[in-house]
């Protein structure tokens, strides 16, 4: 049997309850928040010789989890792929059936069952401050939601050719088999930085850039040096997106792989979603993805709170604006509240290779065996063709937009307004 305290890696402390909360002798009431959000109580929470014990089954709602079993005192609950097993009365608890004691027993109060504060709100992944009696939890998707992320959703869903600090833009060259090099936001002092061939899913995020070569996820500053492999996928084309401290990916033997989330060091690895994903959109908190290109599907960054949205013959290419989704659905253009609500057709064109920047979506119609670059504007819905030529492999940088002529096979690259 482990203890909490004494025994568990740094990694484990998270579930330790023996906090320095106020003392037994503070009469004050406790004020809990979650994300800001203040937690009104039907049985008040109490400091026990300074542990703070709160009603069980607020705290998990609140932060998204769900009580799957109560029975003979014994309560289970789940969030995301975290299952806790614990009894009242009793010091034992489980965590994805691993087993360790605590230093207070959940108890039994006005038919309420109340459980450490500490240990419930950073079991489920969330983080807890307390000052003053108030105390206050912050979930991972509230951090996650103000992260920096590596590449816009668009240049991502197109295959992470190019991505910029916004100094430098770094690139896969065509011209040179895919390798990666920079250039000046202004086209000068282009210089290869790695040998890596058909480099893909650029990301950089803390000074540090990561992307995809040879079936391979690497790391490496952003001169080229300190290169790392962080996964070696094996076999197939893989989506990579980093945002923050996290890689989400898929991985797997099939076309559409299951889901998967990671630290930028390659730790902690999750299984988020076991079925087919065939495209991601990180945004605020959320990951909203498409299974094998017919279900539209939301659930938090830590793999919680999963919904369908949305099901059909043929969904993708989503992107992310604001409060709303952008997608193509039975190859036409809608838009789509992020809650699944009030989904809007705006344009009969068959819009695939979909990137958003500012009020334009750009992209190839394929309503038209030539495959040419518009944009649509999200205000008025008023379109313009920009291109004549083939267009696959769609990134925006700015005021930049860059393309594979499928025509001539090179990239061309157009300036907009």
């Amino acid at each position: 049997m482990k203890k909490w305290a004494f025994i568990l890696p740094l990694s484990f402390c998270l579930l330790s309850t023996g906090t320095s909360f106020a003392s037994s002798s503070d009469s004050q009431s406790i004020i809990v928040t979650v994300n800001e959000k203040v937690i009104n109580f039907d049985v008040q929470p109490i400091n026990d010789q300074g542990t703070v014990f709160v009603p069980i089954r607020f705290i998990v709602d609140e932060l998204g989890g769900n009580i799957t079993s109560w029975k003979d005192n014994e309560i289970s609950l789940k969030k995301g792929i975290t299952t806790v097993t614990l009894g009242i009365g009793s010091t034992t608890v489980y965590k994805n059936q691993q087993q360790f004691s605590l230093t207070a027993a959940p108890k039994l109060i006005n038919g309420r069952t109340l459980v450490p504060l500490r240990f419930l709100s950073e079991a489920l992944g969330a983080s807890v401050n307390y000052e003053n009696n108030r105390i206050s939890i912050s979930t991972d998707d509230t951090k996650q939601s103000l992260a920096v992320r590596g590449n816009s959703i668009g240049n991502l869903n197109n295959g992470g050719w190019y991505a910029t600090d916004n100094e430098w833009i770094y690139f896969n060259n065509q011209l040179d088999s895919g390798k990666l090099y920079k250039e000046k936001m202004d086209g000068s002092e282009s210089q290869k930085i790695s040998d890596d061939q058909y480099v893909g899913y650029l990301n950089i995020v803390n000074e540090g850039l990561y992307y995809t070569s040879d079936n391979k996820l690497f790391k490496s500053d952003l001169d080229g040096s300190n290169r790392m492999l962080l996964k070696d996928f094996g076999i197939g084309l893989n989506f990579v997106t980093v945002v923050g401290d996290w890689i989400y990916y898929t991985e797997g033997s099939s076309m559409f792989k299951p889901l998967y989330r990671m630290k930028t060091d390659g730790t902690s690895k999750v299984l988020l979603e076991k079925y087919g994903v065939s495209s991601i959109a990180v945004s605020g908190g959320q990951i909203f993805y498409t299974i094998d290109a017919r279900k539209l599907f939301v659930m938090n960054t830590d793999g919680s709170k999963k919904k369908k949205l949305l099901e059909g013959s043929y969904i993708t290419w989503v992107d992310v604006k604001d409060q709303s989704l952008l997608f193509n659905y039975d190859k036409q253009l809608y838009t789509m509240r992020i809650d699944g609500t009030s989904l809007t057709k705006i344009s009969e064109h068959n819009a695939q290779n979909i990137n958003v920047q500012g009020d334009w979506l750009y992209y190839s119609n394929y309503s038209e065996y030539s495959k040419k670059l518009y944009r649509i504007n999200l205000i008025d819905k008023t379109t313009q063709k920009l291109s004549d030529n083939k267009t696959f492999y769609l990134h925006i940088l700015g005021n930049k937009i860059f393309f594979l002529n499928a025509n001539v096979r090179s990239v061309e690259e157009i300036i907009v307004d």
